[in-house]
């Protein structure tokens, strides 16, 4: 796809989501870039207080189990619920419709805890191939490497994620605090805003390996400095913001998630996920 077919792709993605399969060219939008250097600025962050969490030293590998490296990760991990405890191997399932355009799927999301983090299987109506993440083999599908359409759902499933917060450091992410006390662009600043205020956490994956490695190599984190939870991510595929959003948390056995995802990119919708059921067990070490 050329710079040009590029630049006018997104304004139509709707239509042509409409006329073609909608997996397919989200995945080939994506990887037709060649990818950044960099993040792009927050148009919304206005405070930088240059805080840094201290990153897992380059070659190290944390203590198995050891969720408390990050003291943000750690908070969260005791707001979310019980399924973070170094007694537990968690295993959540969660079972919803995936949208995208006018395709609406069944879908089904495993989410098994291991030493390093977690193994996410997740199995989508119509799809004949199983499709799965982990931080062992990276992207899969069928067991076999995945292909660049099936990597791009992946990751957004996988990656994209309240638990990854937690469980990333696990693998060696590092931890930046981007800014405290965020409001978002429109509020100008104003002393008699009531709205949503944030704590940028930026976290950086450590993976080397090529096969391996995500496609949005670092995600920035809203934490809603009222409720404690995420509100939001940031990353950015090939030069390209996506923004993840978490809405209507619930608590489920005393588990806390979200039952709304939905993604955007340049000011459109890209897909959403909604919940219809949840549960988890513990496994055995």
């Amino acid at each position: 796809m050329s710079k040009k077919q590029k630049r006018i792709f997104w304004p139509s993605l709707l239509v042509i989501l409409i006329a073609a399969s909608a997996l397919g060219l989200l995945a080939a939008r994506i990887r037709a870039k060649p990818a950044g250097n960099r993040p792009a600025m927050l148009a919304a962050t206005k405070i930088n207080d240059g805080t840094q969490r201290a990153a897992t030293p380059a070659g190290k590998r944390p203590t198995p189990r050891n969720l408390s490296l990050q003291p943000e990760a750690l908070k969260l991990s005791r707001m979310l619920g019980q399924r973070f405890t170094s007694s537990r191997r968690e295993v959540s399932v969660l079972v919803g419709t995936l949208i995208i355009g006018p395709d609406r799927q069944p879908i089904r999301i495993q989410r098994q805890q291991n030493e390093r983090g977690e193994r996410v299987e997740v199995a989508i109506g119509g799809r004949p191939a199983p499709l799965s993440w982990s931080n062992e083999e990276g992207a899969k599908s069928s067991d076999r490497t995945a292909s660049e359409s099936d990597r791009v759902l992946i990751e957004r499933l996988a990656l994209d994620s309240v638990d990854q917060f937690v469980l990333a450091q696990l693998r060696g992410a590092s931890y930046y605090t981007v800014a405290r006390n965020v409001m978002p662009a429109e509020a100008g600043g104003a002393d008699d805003y009531k709205g949503p205020v944030w704590d940028i956490i930026r976290v950086e994956d450590p993976e080397a390996d090529a096969q391996k490695q995500p496609i949005s190599k670092w995600r920035l984190y809203y934490l809603n400095s009222q409720t404690g939870l995420i509100d939001k991510v940031i990353s950015e595929v090939d030069g390209e913001r996506i923004e993840t959003n978490f809405a209507d948390w619930t608590d489920e056995g005393g588990e806390k998630f979200p039952t709304r995802i939905t993604w955007i990119g340049l000011g459109q919708p890209i897909m959403e996920f909604k919940l219809i059921n949840f549960a988890h067990q513990s496994q055995q070490q």
